[in-house]
């Protein structure tokens, strides 16, 4: 019994030892682009105007680091995609989607003396909205399902701010459809995937 308490010491000693813990907290504004606008377009549109497609917006994270900077990263970003429509008849319709993605993230940080490095992968869950009552009033079928994967760049001012550069890919499991108004000949659907790659430029504070 005594060997079995002893054995216990020692391991909870060796777990303290090598038990490190990091707390971040970030921000940062946002711009990519849709790569998959082409898919499904309805014979009511000659195209979609691909100069026109850039996404835009904010985010922020929080990233909680266990034994040699492996964590959780959990992030909140909201992006607004803004998509010209041309029609065969030469007239353009606009139309703007607002999403929120929720991304729970298995994380690596590598610190390299002011610099780090951080990389990782994991579900994103995201829900059209318009207004922040979208958001409370929605429903577990609301969300669509998908993945995202992310890499930041981070460079230290002290030792507890810094300048963030990152770039996120998410893509949605699902097509999304989608209704353009602005036509007198009927509402025309527009179908996709959502496949975004964007940038981020933001600061980080590590608490810890």
């Amino acid at each position: 019994m005594k060997k079995l308490i002893a054995m216990a010491v020692a391991a909870v000693c060796l777990v303290s030892a090598t038990f490190a813990l990091d707390l971040e907290f970030g921000g940062r504004v946002i711009l990519g682009r849709n790569l998959d606008l082409e898919t499904g377009l309805k014979e009511n549109y000659a195209s979609a105007k691909q100069d026109k497609t850039y996404d835009f917006g904010f985010g922020g994270y929080a990233n909680f680091a266990l034994f040699g900077g492996l964590g959780v990263q959990a992030e909140v970003n909201y992006v607004k995609s803004s998509i010209m429509f041309q029609s065969k008849g030469k007239d353009e319709v606009p139309y703007e989607m607002h999403m929120l993605d929720l991304s729970p993230m298995i994380w690596l940080n590598l610190d390299l003396w002011k610099f780090t490095i951080g990389f990782g992968a994991g579900p994103n869950f995201a829900i059209q909205v318009n207004s922040a009552g979208d958001v409370f009033k929605a429903n577990k079928q609301d969300f669509d399902v998908g993945l995202i994967a992310g890499l930041d760049f981070k460079f230290y001012f002290t030792d507890h701010l810094g300048l963030v550069l990152s770039g996120r890919y998410v893509m949605d499991w699902d097509k999304k459809n989608i209704e353009v108004y602005g036509q007198s000949t009927g509402i025309p659907e527009y179908s996709f995937n959502r496949k975004t790659l964007y940038g981020g430029l933001g600061l980080e504070w590590k608490l810890i």
